[in-house]
């Protein structure tokens, strides 16, 4: 009898024959793969790097293009790059390749974890943020067996409450990675705090993990106190496609 008259109360604050089915976007494992043909036309991958080299026949140059190339392009957007806004933290660091690395504008440095697997690099901003882009630089031709080969992302306030997001299955990737939230929310942002990244395996068994650069963009506009404040400025700006989380 409880329950039916429950169900009645149910019925007159939200009337069942008025209720949806709600069916969810959000795509848990993500295969990264820009050797493709069809890589060409996902938004996910922001540039790629030309094997024919545009005329180069050194590696290192090739590397170095491709990096940068993709700088410029992030640049030529319209978002706010608030990657030196957070405290980052790695799980251990090899000495001479600190975390910070992956924030600077220099192809030749990464971070390089140090220590037993999965290794783990946290992200805590002093206040939530709007997330509209993350993109990150991988290179198997430059890092092989220090590739990661799978990255899991977990996002929320604090390490206590984070919840896991995603998982990118990394195939192949030389060049600009660009993460996007539409699968999360229809406003195609990611709001929290805190994000984590895990790495639990390597491309060829590698044990320790290579990063070399990673940006974190907010839409144009929402610049917080904290910009003003610290007087960070966005060295680089913006773009990138393929994902979602409240």
């Amino acid at each position: 009898m409880e329950s039916v008259r429950i169900q009645s109360l149910l019925d007159k604050l939200a009337p069942s024959n008025a209720l949806e089915p709600v069916s969810s976007k959000k795509i848990d494992r993500v295969v990264i793969d820009d050797s493709v043909p069809s890589a060409t036309l996902n938004k996910m991958y922001i540039n790629r790097y030309n094997n024919n080299g545009a005329g180069y026949s050194d590696e290192a140059l090739k590397q170095h293009t491709t990096y940068y190339e993709g700088l410029s392009i992030l640049e030529r957007n319209s978002y706010l790059n608030i990657s030196n806004l957070p405290l980052w933290k790695a799980s251990s660091s090899k000495a001479g390749n600190p975390i910070e690395n992956v924030l600077n504008n220099d192809c030749d440095t990464f971070w390089q974890s140090d220590g037993g697997q999965p290794h783990k690099v946290d992200i805590y901003f002093s206040k939530r943020v709007e997330i509209v882009l993350l993109a990150m630089y991988l290179s198997i031709r430059a890092d092989e067996s220090y590739t990661p080969k799978i990255i899991h992302v977990y996002v929320g306030h604090s390490p206590s409450d984070a919840v896991y997001y995603k998982t990118l299955e990394i195939r192949c990737i030389n060049g600009w990675l660009g993460l996007t939230f539409e699968d999360n929310r229809d406003d195609g942002l990611l709001k929290c705090q805190f994000i984590r990244f895990v790495f639990p395996h390597n491309h060829e068994n590698g044990k320790d993990t290579h990063l070399r650069a990673m940006r974190i963009y907010t839409p144009t506009g929402k610049k917080t106190m904290e910009d003003t404040m610290l007087g960070h400025s966005a060295v680089t700006d913006h773009m990138f496609p393929g994902f979602s989380i409240r």
